[in-house]
């Protein structure tokens, strides 16, 4: 059975966020395509996790050390866990955010999603073969996708090798029919995850 991990980082909710309307096409095209997939979701809308600081990191390594399965490190776990990791965050700032980096360094946790071999090498432990990510821009993208460049290279250290970008972007520009864009960018979404 196929387990899904959606990270929800639209922070303008359901009924907004362009970027959540993409996402969803994307994942019922995994459900048709895997009808006993489970899909778990990651919601940051309301993300209580804390910034990782200095004395928090130390933190974690001492209950990491007394239980690696404490709930605190939910993140890592589920990240390790899934057979595929969709990531939607609409393009902020030229990346996404706050709230997903967060996120993805509570699940950046030694021992559970990647760790060193004795020749001090890192290698990934997370079960994904396919991490994707999804954006949408009211303005244009182009090479600037520093969102997905982070999310690609993270992946590669959680031992996730293949990185897919599902972009669409120029929603607002002036004379631009989003509505056409997103119709589009849905058959993009269809397509990619048939070809998964």
């Amino acid at each position: 059975m196929k387990e899904i991990l959606f990270v929800n980082a639209c922070m303008r909710g359901q009924g907004l966020s362009r970027t959540w309307r993409l996402s969803q096409a994307f994942l019922q095209a995994c459900r048709e395509r895997w009808p006993d997939a489970i899909v778990t979701e990651r919601d940051l809308t309301g993300c209580d996790l804390p910034i990782l600081s200095g004395p928090m990191t130390d933190e974690r390594d001492s209950r990491f050390l007394a239980d690696p399965h404490d709930p605190m490190f939910q993140p890592a776990w589920e990240m390790s866990r899934a057979d595929l990791v969709v990531v939607a965050a609409p393009y902020w700032d030229l990346a996404f955010p706050a709230a997903l980096k967060v996120y993805l360094e509570w699940a950046s946790v030694l021992g559970i999603t990647f760790h060193y071999t004795e020749q001090g090498a890192q290698e990934g432990l997370c079960k994904a073969r396919n991490l994707v990510y999804i954006t949408t821009a009211g303005g244009p993208v182009g090479e600037d996708n520093f969102g997905f460049q982070y999310l690609r290279g993270l992946g590669n250290m959680l031992g996730i090798p293949q990185a897919h970008c599902l972009t669409v972007e120029g929603l607002d520009v002036w004379g631009a029919d989003a509505q056409a864009l997103m119709a589009q960018g849905a058959v993009q979404a269809r397509a990619l995850a048939a070809a998964l």
